[in-house]
């Protein structure tokens, strides 16, 4: 179902397509309201991959103006095991933003050896601590795990049931869920499922900068450093890195090489791409195993010309 709006996405759908692009749905917001979509397949919730990420951030980005913590608080303050090593130096920021230190993601780590994810607290702290906390980017999912637990030992409640009166509700958003390890924690790094138009939501929200409906959700001056480049990723050595991955990484989003603009990033072609400069927000939910780039790249190439 292709729905006839606004803007033409005749050539974006034709290129992917000629790509063998496996997008599942698009949705292109302009003002605060839908301006083009296409349904590639049949609505439901998907799993989101990294797009998680952004989630977890924004519940610690409103837990620490609840007074829950302090995003420059020490791991150790609420971490005994962060007493140890280099350990003592981290920070909650250090994490928001990838820069624990460590040279390789202690989750991917022990999932390609094969070892069970029962405790992904005690792989985190079992991955060395290399480079000064804060100034190297490196692409963590126990990370934001760690982020994610410490919303549960904070609020006595996992991110997903923080996040429902804060943030669901208030947008409408209901069939929503996310997968838990074995200890009841929220994975945060990935595991949340939602439907592509809940999820335009969200990024409309970020747009925003928290506002929805005349009310703040999300503290503002949280957004606004989230949504900066807060570390360099010019190293980013992924073979699929473009200059979209080059430019800079915040609290748990990607900023690209468009002036301004960031994006929610998510494995097999997961997008929310947020464009301030077109008070525009363009959503992907995709099954795409071999060239997600490819799915971004449509962005700059059929819709920021029309917005």
């Amino acid at each position: 179902m292709h729905k006839k709006d606004d803007m033409n996405l005749d050539n974006l759908i034709q290129s992917a397509h000629e790509q063998n692009l496996h997008i599942l749905h698009i949705v292109v917001r302009q003002q605060g309201r839908i301006i083009a979509e296409h349904e590639f397949s049949k609505e439901k919730p998907d799993q989101l991959w990294s797009v998680s990420k952004t989630f977890t951030s924004m519940a610690i980005g409103i837990a620490a103006h609840e007074g829950y913590f302090d995003i420059h608080d020490k791991l150790s303050t609420y971490f005994p095991a962060a007493n140890h090593a280099k350990f003592d130096r981290l920070t909650i920021r250090d994490l928001l933003c990838m820069g624990t230190g460590q040279a390789a993601c202690p989750l991917d780590k022990a999932r390609q050896a094969g070892q069970g994810l029962d405790d992904i607290e005690a792989l985190f702290f079992s991955e060395p601590i290399i480079y000064a906390p804060g100034t190297h980017f490196m692409y963590n999912n126990a990370a934001t795990y760690m982020l994610s637990k410490l919303i549960s030992l904070r609020t006595g409640i996992c991110v997903l049931d923080f996040l429902r009166p804060r943030v669901f509700a208030p947008l409408g958003i209901e069939d929503v869920q996310w997968e838990q390890d074995i200890n009841g924690i929220d994975f945060g790094c990935a595991g949340l499922h939602m439907g592509i138009h809940d999820l335009s939501k969200f990024g409309q929200l970020l747009l925003d900068e928290g506002r929805w409906n005349g009310k703040t959700l999300i503290p503002r001056s949280y957004i606004q450093e989230a949504t900066q480049k807060q570390i360099d990723t010019a190293d980013f050595a992924a073979a699929f890195a473009t200059t979209d991955h080059k430019s800079g990484y915040g609290y748990q989003l990607w900023m690209n090489a468009y002036p301004g603009s960031y994006r929610l990033d998510g494995l097999f072609g997961q997008y929310v791409v947020i464009i301030p400069q077109k008070q525009a927000v363009v959503t992907y939910v995709s099954n795409e195993p071999t060239n997600m780039t490819g799915i971004l790249e449509l962005t700059w190439k059929y819709i920021v010309e029309q917005l």
